[in-house]
């Protein structure tokens, strides 16, 4: 398939073509190991990780899902795996926490690269505020099985945030400051 027929499958879309993506594994490992999509969902997630413009909610939540059921069984996870969380994420917010938590908890490797994120700081202060929302009211013990791990990371995250902004308040403030003494030293010719 091209590149430009990629991008259009991508752009259309829909449930029907959830068969072409999906993990369809053989049941064993190692050299026998067999996934059937695994060339075309490859191919998909290759064309369109640069630019999710025209790709719908449904193809990336469907594409990080099957990538970690992969990533599980091949013990290796897909190397751009974190923009897909990190889009997911970005999109949809707390809509797909549940889903994002899902992906993120397949094996160790999924764990690590969905913790790669670059989110806005709105987005992260939301998700923030609904895990904790969330461990004071859970509803059930299942409904928060891995929300702690989660605070921590999402605790980090906005933590990370501060910083880069303090440090880029701190470059302004050095910037601005460095110009008022360069005039000042040009004016009395220091």
């Amino acid at each position: 398939m091209t590149k430009n027929e990629i991008q259009t499958f991508a752009k259309n879309y829909s449930d029907k073509d959830f068969d072409r993506i999906k993990f369809d594994w053989n049941k064993k490992h190692g050299d026998d190991f067999e996934d059937k999509n695994y060339d075309f969902r490859m191919k998909v997630c290759e064309t369109i990780k640069d630019d999710f413009s025209y790709s719908s909610d449904k193809l990336i939540l469907d594409l990080y899902l099957e990538l970690s059921k992969c990533a599980k069984e091949t013990w290796c996870v897909y190397n751009s795996f974190h923009l897909f969380a990190n889009e997911l994420l970005e999109r949809g917010g707390i809509k797909y926490f549940d889903k994002y938590v899902e992906g993120a908890s397949k094996s160790m490797d999924t764990n690590l690269s969905s913790g790669r994120l670059e989110l806005s700081k709105e987005r992260i202060s939301e998700i923030l505020n609904h895990i904790k929302s969330k461990i004071a009211n859970p509803e059930n013990e299942s409904e928060i099985r891995g929300f702690d791990y989660m605070l921590k990371r999402f605790e980090w995250l906005s933590e990370k945030e501060s910083e880069k902004n303090n440090k880029t308040e701190k470059t302004v403030e050095k910037k601005t400051n460095n110009s008022f003494w360069q005039r000042f030293k040009s004016k009395f010719n220091l």
